[in-house]
């Protein structure tokens, strides 16, 4: 049996991090051709100003993809992904930030500045606790396959049903069961014990002697998904092992946080991506025997609730999980309980759920890929795992359960972003109880209210989706009504005199849509520091990739209301951000006043019913209908 492969292999230093002033980060972008670098890995077809290609991240036989020269920006019309060119590298390479800026500076012979002397010292310690990892990686490697001792372990492994090519491929593992058996490997490698106690790996006795962390005990690497060993988590062989738990998982470190590591994902990344679409389960032996039966795409929470983190680090490969539920599983149950952390995130969350008594290992290896292919098919949405769950526990017999179960439900709806899917679900639980849609839209505006309260939000109403064609469904352009997107457009085409002469029409308080408000506010905030406006700079110095996708969406999406502009023989493609900007207020000012009609009718209907003086009503009916005339004829 060879080396692991995955720890000899060479690593390229951890990118330092450096903090890096917004000027030398326009100064790279800027020496940069985006052009170029998407044109290495998209076939680009010059089409006007633009350049068309298929979309990488996502499958499409019609191109949608559409990179701009003139903006230094893409935008995919299909999936609605958008950015720069930073965010180009670090969607398709899956890096961060720092690297995808270290990698443009190096290419463009941009020297970044020096790091501090305390980043420089912790860039140096990560890189050598990195390098100690991957020594004990090794070590318990060869431990598994080059010794006597080891062979116990490698037994127990084949009894699981790995094969020499998965436990090469996961770089498994065995640690000696002597008290100071890698302390002393260590020794001779001259690796200090005071740093293997900083990585997990020693611990020190109150007489101030070193023995090993792991002894004993079956070895599973936790990578990070570059291929870099991060900690270890193991798993008992012997009954007299003085650690009661089954298993035992390395400390957080310096270079280890378990809430932003997914067990698996080095080695799932690229099939994630391209099925889009990822299996969640718990432990790692379920995880590696799921993989080994042929699902690739499948990722480990490792026994711990879904964090933040996790959930973030896995949607920058996929928006599609299906969690595979082991009821008798306190991990599984514990996964569970992040879901509406998906949903919160942008995830569309399905749920596949095992047999009493079995886990996805167990699973796997008694039903075979065709059963567990099965179980994948018959996954359900996780509103329904909420029906089924409730229905299997009896809590239908009563009203009151029905109710406790409905409001369980709409609960679970309201964490979900897409406000379209949001109301599909509603109709489905209508259907499905015979409920009036109304009883549970009110339900959800009362959990939609609640969230904002304890966000420290605002309530206000949630936008409702504009008729635009052109926007495809999901993406965050198609919620806003047309005069705020084309106000938003014109002001990133006309830059900060635009933003300016806007803001001296209007305040923040007129746009309606959350994200569109906060677009404005970043203009107006340039607009007043006397930064130029810059879509592509904005996509740089946003930290939500939701917001740099908005503003992608709205730099390339064309003017809704351009039919009526080119009527009166308006130009926008030579940018009259000024007449554009005029007319975009107009249309939102003549919505809001439509909008106040029609409530104004309401109250007078109401008024009417209730025998009260319509006097004021006819009056403010009169005004609006005055002012709307004032806003056609203007």
């Amino acid at each position: 049996m060879t080396f692991w492969p995955f720890i000899q292999q060479h690593f390229p230093n951890s990118p330092q991090s450096v903090r890096v002033p917004p000027e030398k980060i326009d100064e790279i972008r800027n020496a940069t051709d985006i052009i170029e670098i998407i044109g290495s890995v998209v076939r680009l077809k010059k089409r006007g100003k633009s350049y068309l290609g298929l979309c990488p991240f996502h499958t499409e036989k019609t191109p949608s993809f559409t990179v701009s020269a003139d903006r230094q920006m893409y935008h995919c019309f299909g999936c609605g992904v958008g950015g720069n060119v930073f965010t180009f590298l670090m969607e398709f390479e899956k890096v961060s930030f720092p690297e995808a800026l270290r990698t443009l500076a190096e290419k463009a012979g941009i020297a970044l500045p020096a790091p501090s002397a305390d980043d420089q010292q912790t860039a140096s310690l990560q890189e050598q606790y990195f390098q100690i990892l991957r020594e004990a990686g090794l070590y318990y490697y060869q431990a598994l396959t080059g010794t006597t001792e080891g062979k116990f372990a490698l037994d127990y492994f084949h009894r699981r049903g790995f094969s020499d090519e998965t436990i090469r491929m996961f770089g498994l593992g065995y640690a000696p069961r002597g008290w100071n058996a890698f302390v002393t490997f260590s020794g001779e490698k001259k690796i200090r014990p005071e740093d293997l106690e900083k990585t997990g790996l020693a611990r020190r006795r109150p007489d101030g002697t070193w023995y090993d962390y792991f002894r004993g005990r079956a070895m599973f690497p936790v990578f990070t998904p570059t291929g870099r060993v991060v900690g270890f988590g193991a798993r008992k062989l012997y009954e007299d092992d003085p650690i009661q738990g089954k298993y035992i998982n390395s400390p957080e470190t310096l270079v280890y946080d378990k809430s932003r590591i997914l067990y698996g994902l080095n080695q799932a990344k690229e099939s994630i991506r391209e099925l889009d679409g990822a299996i969640l389960v718990e432990g790692y032996a379920d995880l590696i025997s799921v993989f080994q039966a042929g699902f690739h795409n499948i990722v480990a929470s490792s026994g711990t609730a879904l964090t933040k983190d996790q959930i973030q680090l896995l949607g920058r490969y996929t928006k599609t999980i299906t969690l595979v539920y082991d009821a008798d599983s306190a991990g599984s149950q514990a996964s569970l309980r992040g879901v509406d952390l998906l949903h919160e995130n942008g995830l569309d969350v399905r749920v596949a759920r095992l047999p009493h008594g079995e886990d996805p290992d167990t699973f796997v290896r008694t039903a075979g890929a065709a059963g567990f292919r099965s179980l994948l098919e018959n996954a359900v949405s996780f509103v329904d795992f909420i029906a089924l769950t409730a229905e299997e526990a009896g809590l239908f017999a009563t009203p009151e359960g029905q109710a406790k179960t409905v409001r369980s439900i709409v609960r679970s709806i309201a964490r979900i972003t897409d406000e379209l899917k949001r109301d599909f679900y509603i109709k489905q639980v209508a259907q499905k109880y015979r409920l009036y849609e109304s009883t549970l839209h009110r339900a959800l505006e009362k959990e939609l209210g609640e969230e904002r309260k304890s966000a420290g939000r605002e309530e206000r109403p949630a936008p409702k989706r504009a008729e635009n064609p052109a926007a495809g469904p999901g993406h965050a352009a198609a919620e806003l009504q047309p005069g705020e997107r084309d106000l938003l457009h014109a002001m990133l085409d006309g830059g900060t005199e635009i933003v300016q002469w806007v803001f001296s029409q209007i305040t923040l308080d007129d746009f309606v849509h959350p994200e569109g408000r906060r677009l404005a506010e970043l203009l107006m905030e340039s607009a007043e520091a006397g930064t130029p406006v810059d879509p592509a700079r904005i996509v740089s110095s946003a930290d939500d990739p939701d917001l740099r996708r908005f503003v992608a969406d709205i730099v390339f999406e064309k003017y809704a209301l351009s039919k009526t502009w080119e009527e009166r023989g308006v130009d926008v493609g030579t940018g009259d951000s000024r007449q554009i900007a005029h007319d975009a207020i107009l249309a939102m000012r003549k919505r809001f006043l439509e909008r106040m009609i029609e409530e104004n009718q309401n109250d007078l209907k109401t008024a009417t019913a209730r025998g009260e003086d319509a006097g004021p009503y006819l009056a403010r009916h009169q005004d609006f209908l005055r002012r709307l005339h004032d806003i056609k004829n203007s």
